[in-house]
């Protein structure tokens, strides 16, 4: 067997170089990392990647903004879904306030991940039944326009993997500039999650014969709406 030793000597041989008896001097790179002004900036970046991907957003203000947008992408389907299946909206256990409140007054009921059944395998075909999945979002990355979000127990990844289409929301102030700063937050946490997920636009694939399919591995339909202070 060839030991690390007489592998280098070969090497360095066929290159015509002596061997090296030690390391060489680390050599410091310094990578220019993509950032933003303020957040305003991070957000039309954020919506602009986000939408080239064939997602669909909106920034809101108020309660009569979030209304507005979910009429408009949503109109009356919700209603009919819930006619056919109770169990049409799923959500995470707890959604920001202004998601609540537009969820109550559409009179659109929610059933959450973790009280639709007791057992975990039950939540899984509960899920793949829904209508739509609702979360929050942990991050939003600017540069690539993209989602993430921590698992959690009172959560479920079913919720945004299952339905066929998926609506998250995030505060502006959690949209980073790239994937560095999240992953750097990520590691402060100290006891990282057991999964991230990372969501840009509808799920997609060309494996087949390079032939683009959507929706194959995840929802067809993905919505941000970024909530502005």
């Amino acid at each position: 067997m060839t030991t690390t030793k007489d592998f280098i000597n070969g090497l360095s041989s066929k290159l015509g170089r002596p061997t090296p008896t030690k390391a060489p001097t680390p050599v410091e790179i310094s990578v220019p990392q993509y950032r933003l002004s303020n957040t305003e900036e991070r957000v039309s970046i954020f919506l602009q990647n986000w939408h080239a991907l064939g997602g669909k957003g909106a920034i809101v203000r108020s309660e009569n903004d979030l209304l507005q947008s979910l009429q408009e992408w949503f109109r009356d389907q919700p209603i009919n879904w819930i006619k056919e299946n109770k169990l049409a909206l799923l959500a995470w256990d707890m959604l920001p306030t202004i998601a609540e409140s537009a969820f109550s007054s559409l009179n659109w009921p929610l059933t959450r991940y973790t009280q639709s059944s007791l057992n975990i395998r039950d939540r899984y075909s509960i899920a793949a039944q829904a209508e739509l999945g609702v979360t929050g979002s942990d991050w939003g990355i600017a540069l690539s326009g993209t989602i993430v979000m921590n698992s959690n127990p009172l959560r479920g990844r079913a919720i945004s993997l299952l339905p066929p289409r998926h609506l998250a929301f995030i505060e502006a102030a959690k949209i980073r500039n790239n994937l560095f700063e999240v992953l750097h937050e990520v590691s402060a946490l100290g006891t990282p999650p057991a999964a991230i997920e990372m969501i840009s636009g509808p799920s997609r694939t060309s494996d087949i014969e390079m032939d683009l399919s959507i929706g194959v591995h995840g929802p067809i339909e993905v919505y941000v709406v970024v909530i502005q202070d």
